[in-house]
């Protein structure tokens, strides 16, 4: 193994020895060009020390050895592009901190001898620090952040009201980069005047800039009077929400029919279960569908809220008894916005890849759970990966051609055809952009 990394690494000290080679056959012995050097170097040695004055993992080393020609060294174990060095002191910087083990590699005139050492580097403290701010100017609401900093493993980014105390927005990330959305929930354009704070973080300390900025917002979009969505499941209902259930199963049921754990906390008289049977694998309940495409375009708002009951165990309408414990994707619930239809009403072949779904967890059995899908917020959002030839469809766009017009609701485990679950459901509402209830009247 040492010959072969010594392989790929020597071509520049090749000529030495085809020198050295021709010298020593045409000059006496005592002039000879190879005195000092061994056929296989002894007595190897190294030692280091850790440069404290670099931001970075720079590490000193002292090689020693009888009879080399030139030194390698490796990082570690697995590294096949070592550095040479002729000098007996010399720097490596690592990528990181961690242990390693380093091994120097002596090269004599035939042959290479080889010592190993343990290193051990300890993490730093971030440094070198630098941070931007690119708030859009158009009125989209766009906060562009970068920041960037040595030794760091992640970065959270946490914006404030202008007041710097009063928290908006924060997140912890390992890119260099994040984007955030600013949104309005009046009838007229605003400017908002924020603070945010960076942290560069990792295992031993963190670094902090602190800075002001502006951004334009542009008027939110009130919902039209025509689609209004609200179902509470006891007859007031508008918007023409389809209870489609394909594969599934779904229906209504009286609340005093169930068992009094169900009835706790809920003032309806009827709801609504979601039942996914076994061997129903795609099975959908669709909230919304039209035929053109046209009326209904979730890119102007797109929160929803909707109340959620999963009982730990239950029978289902066909006799099976479920098990909702044993399958942690069962406390999952998918709401998925879609962009179906072109606007001539034709549908898309691969609608499938021009979706995204907020996934959220019902945080536990046998109690009402309120579930909020905030479609603004693209954090949250998922989406199928390239092996489905998918990409991230981002909503609200706003771009032409691009615009969400279904909505569907899943399990998290609807793709798998072996499991079944059921759980019940109540009031979904679309909610207003500030998070409050529209208090529709259906008509």
């Amino acid at each position: 193994m040492i010959m072969n990394t010594i392989k790929n690494t020597i071509k520049s000290v090749v000529s030495i020895f085809i020198i050295l080679m021709f010298a020593s056959c045409e000059e006496d012995v005592t002039d000879n060009k190879l005195e000092g050097y061994e056929n296989i170097p002894t007595n190897l040695n190294l030692t280091y020390s850790l440069d404290n004055e670099s931001s970075g993992y720079k590490v000193n080393f002292e090689a020693t050895a009888e009879g080399q020609v030139f030194f390698l060294l490796k990082k570690n174990l697995d590294d096949d592009s070592p550095e040479s060095y002729t000098e007996n002191n010399f720097s490596v910087t690592f990528d990181q901190f961690g242990t390693y083990n380093v091994i120097l590699i002596a090269q004599g005139i035939r042959e290479a001898a080889s010592f190993e050492l343990v290193v051990e580097i300890p993490e730093k403290e971030p440094a070198d620090f630098l941070t931007t701010i690119e708030p859009s100017s158009d009125g989209t609401g766009i906060v562009n952040f970068s920041m960037s900093a040595t030794n760091a493993s992640s970065y959270k980014i946490e914006i404030f009201e202008q007041d710097g105390v009063t928290l908006i927005h924060e997140k912890t990330t390992t890119s260099n980069s994040y984007t955030y959305v600013f949104t309005n929930d009046l009838l007229e354009p605003v400017t908002l005047n924020c603070v945010v704070k960076i942290s560069a973080i990792n295992g031993v300390g963190s670094l902090e800039n602190t800075e002001s900025f502006s951004v334009d917002v542009d008027a939110g979009v009130a919902p039209p009077e025509n689609w209004r969505l609200f179902d509470d499941m006891d007859g007031a209902e508008c918007g023409g929400i389809l209870w489609d259930v394909g594969a599934d199963k779904s229906g209504t049921l009286a609340l005093t029919d169930l068992p009094s754990s169900v009835q706790n906390g809920n003032s309806s008289a009827t709801l609504r279960y979601h039942y996914k049977p076994s061997g129903a694998q795609y099975g959908i309940l669709k909230f919304r569908e039209k035929d053109d495409g046209t009326e209904f375009d979730f890119s102007l708002q797109s929160k929803f809220r909707v109340k959620v009951y999963l009982p730990s165990s239950v029978e289902a309408p066909d006799g099976t008894m479920i098990d909702n414990t044993d399958n942690a994707g069962k406390r999952i619930v998918r709401l998925y916005l879609e962009d179906r239809y072109r606007t001539d009403g034709t549908s898309y072949s691969d609608s499938y890849k021009r979706n995204v779904w907020i996934e959220k967890e019902v945080s536990a059995f046998d109690q009402w759970v309120t579930l909020e899908f905030d479609f603004s917020n693209q954090d949250d959002y998922k989406y199928h990966g390239a092996a489905y030839g998918s990409y991230k469809y981002y909503i609200p766009d706003g771009s032409t051609d691009k615009n969400p017009d279904r909505m569907y609701l899943r399990t998290h485990i609807n793709g798998d055809a072996g499991s079944s679950t059921l759980y019940y459901f109540d009031d979904f509402e679309l909610i207003g952009i500030d998070g409050n209830s529209l208090n529709f009247v259906c008509p």
